[in-house]
Parts: C-alpha cells; structure tokens; sequence
C-alpha cells in the first residue's frame, strides 16, 4: 500500500495535476494523509474482491431465479431492510465516532451496544415474522423474511469490525470480507448447480453473517489480545448512544422507506415479477457505491480528529473529500448511462430488458445518494442529527407520496423517478443550515485572503 500511495500522491511524482492535486490532496498532512490512504487500500481490495465476484454473480443468480422469483427474494430483503433499523438501533456512526474519540471506553462502548442490539434484534425478528403474517397470504414471502429476518439475531457481535475500523485497523474486516466475497458466490453457484431453489439463497445470508461474526471474535481475541468477557453493559453508556443516535435511528428507518418502500409498492401493485425486473436496476446502480462510501468511512476518523484541533483544517478535508468523491460518482454514472442497453443485456439477458430505462434513472439516484452520505457524515460531525432525521422524513413522505401518484400510472418508471425526486431532498437541505453556511462563507474568505 506505501508505494501504491507514492505512485499516485506523492509531490514529486504525482500524476495529477497541479491544482487538482491541491483541492483532492494539498490540504492533507502527508503522513496522516498516507495512513488513511493504506487503511482505505486494504477496504478497497476487499470491496473490489466483493464488486468484482458480485458483478458476475448478481447476473448469473438473476437469470437462474428470473424476474419472478428473483422479484421475491428481493421483496423479502427490502421488508426485512426497514425492520433491521430497529435492530441495529442506529448507533453504528455514533459508535464509530465515539470510539475513534474515546478509545479508552471501548470496553463499555462495546458491551453496551452489542448487549443492546441483541436484545432488539429479537423484538425485530418477532415483528418480522408477526407483521409478513397479517400481510401476505403466500408462506413462501413469510419464511423468506424470517429466514432473512434471523441474521437479526447473529449480526450484534459483528459490531466488533465498527473498533476495527475505529482504530484504522481494516485490515482485520477486509480479511474476512475477501474470503466472503469468494465463498459466499461459489456457494450460490452450487445452490444453481444443485437446482435447490430460492429458500437456500435466503440460508446463505445466515451463513455469512455467522462467518464473519466468528471471525470478528477471532480477530478481537487472538489478534488484539482482548477479553470478551471484560465486555459491561452500561446503562448510562446506552442512554448516552441512544440520545445522540435516535435522531440517525429515525433517518435511517425513512432512509430504509424511501429506499426499499419502492420495491414494496411495486410487489403491491404490480407483483414479484416488476420487482425482479426492478432489483436488477438497483442492484447495478448501487453495486459500485463501495468506491465512495469505503473513502468517506476510513477517512472519518481524520475529520473528527481534525475539528478537535483547527475548524479551517477540517473545512478544507471535508471540501477535498466532496471533490474527490463528486468526480468519481459523476464519471460512473455517465458511464452507466450510456451503456445501461448493453450492460442489461449482456449480464442479464432479454427476459430483464425492461430494467434498461430503469436503470438509466436509478443511477442518478444513486449517484445523489453518496452525496447524501457526506452530508450525513458532517452533521454527525456536528452533532446536529436532528437535521439529517428533519431531511429523511421530508425524503420518506416525499417518496411515498410519490409512488402512490407515478406506480399506478407509469408503473416502474415511476417508481424509479420518484426515488430520483425524493433522493434530492438531503443533499439541497444542507443549504437551509445555517452553520454549513457559515462553514461555506469562512472558506470562501480563507481562500480569497490566500
């Protein structure tokens, strides 16, 4: 990783240009800079071993299941999405921020959100299962959701990777989502070579969030030399992370609405087999999303860090930061764009060329949507998260408004076009804050005084 970073940002030899370099990299330190960079190289080996083994079985699983069945599948992942909110509580971001500034407090930091999100994880698997019961008359979608509803209950000790990513050790979470990326597709292979049917994808979900929670376990014990059993549960600790987290909480239960809602309205209105036809639209446009989002997490603890010391020092990271993750969002997208007919056709096959206009918008949801996640980043910075949550829900409502007007009328595309809509509604919001204003004028005066 130290000479991949020498060849690309190193002054001497570097290949960008002058003033792009300044924006992306100058207003970085060059050693702090250089140990972000290698922590976010390990992510990017396993998220690039991830996108490269999904892009193949994404396509070949689509044209096993078709649009039908693979319409299914999706529905159950997108119902059981918006529960898992409440399973997780939504304390992940506040766990990592609190964990990169007080790392001394791990152990209660730790104890007290796995103990909590165990015990929440129950209740979401009950309501899972409770709600797809009073809602649908086909038990194949009920033992879907609780089949994928039942990771609820294994995923709490995987909180163990947020301290890996805190102490910019992500080397331990890459290892295991490597070997994941490798094993998880060759198992569905055998799922298709053995013609087992859509039940044992659901079981493969299980199986891989077990991986990588025994493997967490390994890693803490063997490897950081930690005791789990030193693990306490604090109830002024859970009071503290729920206080700063619920705001985060209900944005993301509507982030998960108008995300995933679409894909409920659809099976409502039209059936599994436009929601099949759908997924694979935004599975494509989302599928390369790990570039940016793997970026903005390994380089948050540097912002965090930086705002403690000088507030113009941080201004300029998070200014470099958006400008670098603006201009990789916008060339995948015009790339995806203009070659959504051929990729569709190509990977999924004629039965899916209805996805092709879908796709063609999704992506520039989901283009929106990474600049959604800096914007998220600087209010939980800011400890402001009430805003995010005022955005979300004006997001959520917006959405389903939406889909209730374009589905019946335009079918998919208005589905497609009312995520594009309500998507908009975080990143224009940042602008009605007045502090971000603030922040905006003093660069503006910084950089003119330079």
């Amino acid at each position: 990783m130290q000479d991949l970073f020498k060849f690309f940002f190193h002054r001497k030899i570097n290949i960008l240009q002058p003033v792009i370099y300044k924006w992306i990299i100058g207003d970085w330190n060059n050693d702090g800079f250089k140990k972000y960079f290698n922590n976010t190289g390990w992510l990017f080996v396993a998220r690039g071993a991830t996108f490269v083994t999904s892009f193949l079985t994404i396509a070949i699983v689509a044209r096993y299941l078709g649009p039908e069945n693979l319409g299914k599948l999706s529905y159950a992942q997108s119902f059981v999405a918006i529960l898992s909110i409440f399973a997780s509580l939504g304390i992940d971001q506040i766990l990592y921020r609190d964990l990169s500034s007080y790392p001394e407090k791990e152990k209660e930091f730790l104890g007290t959100a796995i103990m909590s999100k165990f015990i929440f994880g129950i209740i979401a698997f009950s309501l899972a299962i409770l709600i797809s019961l009073l809602l649908h008359n086909e038990p194949l979608l009920t033992l879907l959701i609780g089949i994928t509803a039942f990771t609820f209950l294994i995923n709490p000790l995987g909180t163990i990777g947020i301290l890996f990513q805190s102490r910019v050790q992500a080397k331990y979470s890459s290892q295991i989502t490597i070997f994941l990326a490798f094993f998880i597709p060759a198992l569905k292979l055998l799922v298709i070579f053995f013609d087992k049917g859509i039940i044992f994808f659901s079981l493969l979900l299980i199986i891989e969030a077990t991986i990588n929670t025994i493997w967490s376990l390994y890693i803490y014990i063997n490897k950081l030399k930690q005791n789990p059993s030193d693990w306490r549960f604090r109830l002024p600790v859970f009071k503290q992370l729920m206080s700063d987290s619920w705001p985060f909480l209900l944005a993301g239960l509507f982030g998960y609405i108008y995300s995933r809602i679409d894909q409920i309205m659809l099976q409502h209105y039209l059936g599994s087999r436009s929601v099949g036809l759908y997924d694979v639209a935004v599975k494509l446009s989302n599928i390369w999303s790990f570039i940016p989002a793997l970026i903005i997490s390994s380089i948050f603890p540097a912002l965090v860090n930086a705002r403690k010391i000088d507030r113009l020092i941080y201004l300029k990271r998070y200014k470099s930061l958006t400008i670098l993750i603006t201009i990789i969002t916008f060339v995948v997208t015009i790339f995806v764009f203009f070659t959504a007919k051929p990729l569709i056709s190509l990977l999924f096959g004629t039965q899916f060329l209805e996805s092709v206009l879908i796709l063609k918008i999704y992506i520039w949801s989901g283009a929106i949507a990474i600049i959604g996640i800096l914007v998220q980043q600087y209010l939980i910075t800011e400890n402001k998260g009430w805003i995010h949550l005022v955005m979300t829900l004006i997001g959520a409502v917006l959405n389903i408004a939406l889909n209730l007007i374009l589905i019946p009328r335009y079918g998919m595309t208005g589905a497609a076009v009312a995520t594009l809509f309500s998507y908009s509604v975080i990143p224009l919001g940042l602008f009605f804050f007045q502090q971000f204003r603030k922040d905006l004028q003093l660069l503006r005066t910084k950089q003119i005084s330079n």
